[in-house]
């Protein structure tokens, strides 16, 4: 009597498995807020920047470190790498344009809010130092001062893709300079 009830209880568990239905891929993909389950997060941008009349435009490279604090606040950490080139033309001559390389280690904060859809919009300032290595021109560094915002759309709840609007301003002491960039780009963020 024992034996026949085994399997019975057997035969119940395979039966109830194999009308589950199967696991897909797309049960994971979000379609109603951010559920802000990761208090890590690593974030990379490329951007296209607009110099100011002292400063270089070009491309840079944004990478950022977020710690979540609490609420919709985060520790944001920003190392990024700007270089823009000159290009003279056919003729051999001077640049008419500041070009070079910059620099940026900053720390600051960010806030981050959920909204009804995957979407998430932030806002950050930091504070820091740049470094600048101008063609034709003395080295310099100096404090900055870095804000912007942007938005994340997220796939996952550890994986977003977004675009950012962010401005940069200092003064770079060696070379007497003022430094003063506007940048736009998109990226993506790794929640872990």
């Amino acid at each position: 009597m024992r034996f026949p009830l085994a399997q019975l209880r057997i035969g119940a568990l395979l039966a109830g498995a194999l009308a589950a239905s199967p696991a897909r891929a797309d049960d994971n993909i979000l379609r109603g807020p951010h559920p802000f389950l990761k208090d890590n997060a690593l974030s990379a941008h490329v951007l296209l920047v607009a110099g100011g009349s002292e400063t270089p435009g070009g491309a840079k490279i944004e990478a950022d470190y977020g710690l979540r604090l609490r609420g919709p606040a985060w520790l944001d950490l920003q190392l990024n790498y700007q270089n823009g080139r000159c290009d003279t033309g056919t003729t051999a001559g001077t640049c008419t344009v500041p070009a070079g390389t910059i620099f940026e280690t900053l720390v600051g904060t960010k806030l981050a809010w959920a909204t009804a859809i995957p979407v998430v919009p932030y806002v950050k300032g930091a504070v820091g130092l740049a470094y600048a290595f101008p063609d034709g021109a003395a080295n310099g560094f100096g404090p900055a001062l870095r804000f912007g915002g942007g938005a994340n759309y997220f796939i996952y709840d550890w994986l977003g893709f977004g675009a950012e609007l962010s401005y940069s301003l200092g003064h770079l002491s060696s070379v007497h300079a003022s430094y003063s960039e506007l940048d736009f780009g998109a990226g993506a963020e790794f929640q872990f």
